[in-house]
């Protein structure tokens, strides 16, 4: 479903295009905008829990942050402003909005987009899943045998005292575990499967989207081009 979403890349130039025409607003308002910038973040994807040893033994079980290198050089902390302005950038965030760029990320509330039903579906049917449900039961029985157990209220990560070691302890055994039952990348890959099967039958609205996304992205970068931003960075 990647080719449907912005990328994690492509998210930080959309974003930082809405942010420009809301401070040009601001500043058709009759006040300076300070300079801006910075990288952006991205965790990674959790939706089965740990996967990976190496993030294991680095974070636990807390996801990955990576960094995602912004449009502008990180600038120093903006001065206080005035309730005026304050007021200005409200009013500006509020009549831009989003611009006209389409929002094309996975997970956001109230989306009913094709994607984000495909992707529903997909978390459904997986669930019920034969293979899968046996890979639960075994990473399961293999986590009991360790002495571990599931969180309270969390169907995939597993209770730790909270300290940093012993949160990199378990992690490590839940990765080992998983490993055991089948690879810690199987309900993955069982979950894209089933997107894969259901994409088939919405190809044209997707191609549709692809499209959408595309242009959004080209039109980010004239948007960022325009005020100054150097290709380098797009």
């Amino acid at each position: 479903m990647s080719a449907y979403w912005y990328s994690d890349r492509e998210n930080v130039l959309v974003n930082s295009a809405v942010a420009f025409l809301v401070y040009d607003c601001v500043e058709h308002a009759g006040f300076t905008v300070a300079p801006w910038g910075g990288d952006g973040k991205a965790l990674q994807d959790r939706r089965y829990g740990q996967w990976s040893a190496t993030l294991a033994a680095k974070n636990g079980q807390k996801p990955e942050i990576r960094k995602i290198p912004g449009v502008m050089p990180e600038q120093p902390a903006r001065p206080a402003l005035s309730p005026e302005h304050q007021r200005a950038e409200t009013t500006c965030t509020n009549s831009v909005g989003r611009a006209g760029f389409p929002e094309l990320l996975e997970g956001l509330a109230g989306d009913l987009s094709v994607q984000q039903q495909i992707t529903q579906n997909a978390v459904g049917l997986t669930e019920q899943d034969a293979e899968y449900v046996a890979y639960r039961e075994a990473w399961q029985k293999c986590l009991a045998a360790k002495g571990l157990k599931l969180r309270a209220g969390d169907t995939w990560t597993v209770e730790s005292s909270g300290s940093k070691e012993d949160e990199i302890r378990v992690a490590l055994l839940d990765v080992e575990c998983k490993e055991s039952s089948g690879g810690a990348r199987k309900p993955y890959d069982i979950f894209a499967q089933y997107q894969a099967a259901q994409m088939k039958d919405h190809q044209a609205e997707l191609n549709a989207l692809a499209e959408q996304k595309s242009a959004a992205v080209e039109r980010a970068r004239r948007v960022l081009r325009d005020h100054g931003v150097a290709d380098a960075r797009l």
